[in-house]
């Protein structure tokens, strides 16, 4: 590995954060699923959760264009699984809604908060809405009711990336034992690949 290289990726896990994650429950389309994890990556949010209780998910490596490798990524067949698992590391959960008035303005971002996105054709589960602690709408003045699923994750990324950087985006950083130990996992993937480290774990299972 090049000098250079090495120093590229120190940047980057640099301006990881996992003060907020996405999670997609249930999407029918892995293409979707793919888009959204590539965007991630490009937001630098380090953890993405996949639910996978209804449609399993395959990965898509010419969506992501090699950005899974940089993720981590959480696999549940068990819907409720995931929300203990998030709560036990202090997040809020946000469920995307059509059926409430408040914006994802509205929220308060300065905790830890997991961003949920739902199915395409019935969005977020009835016991994942009952177990929420918001619901939330992306800001929109048209007709049609909702986007592309992998198009509202982008746009709501876009909200979050904004409001990091007014506040100081260095506030959102990943404690300096978790960038170590991330680095090291990237070097590792970088010269030996990902069947031996891979960013994908399954949990529960």
């Amino acid at each position: 590995m090049t000098e250079r290289r090495r120093e590229l990726l120190t940047s980057v896990v640099n301006r990881r954060t996992r003060h907020f994650c996405m999670v997609l429950e249930d999407l029918f389309d892995p293409h979707n699923i793919s888009a959204v994890i590539r965007t991630a990556e490009v937001f630098g949010l380090q953890d993405v959760h996949i639910i996978e209780e209804d449609n399993a998910y395959s990965v898509n490596k010419s969506i992501l264009k090699g950005s899974y490798k940089w993720m981590s990524l959480y696999l549940y067949k068990k819907r409720m699984l995931c929300m203990e698992k998030l709560r036990e590391k202090g997040y809020k959960i946000a469920v995307a809604s059509t059926n409430t008035t408040n914006s994802v303005l509205d929220l308060d971002l300065s905790q830890p908060m997991a961003f949920y996105l739902g199915s395409e054709f019935h969005g977020n589960h009835p016991d994942t809405l009952a177990h929420a602690d918001y619901e939330f709408k992306l800001p929109q003045y048209g007709i049609t009711e909702s986007m592309n699923v992998s198009v509202a994750g982008g746009v709501l990324m876009t909200y979050l990336d904004v409001f990091m950087q007014k506040q100081g985006r260095e506030k959102f950083a990943l404690p300096q034992a978790e960038r170590d130990a991330l680095l090291l996992d990237w070097l590792d993937r970088h010269v030996n690949g990902i069947e031996t480290n891979s960013p994908i774990v399954r949990v529960g299972e």
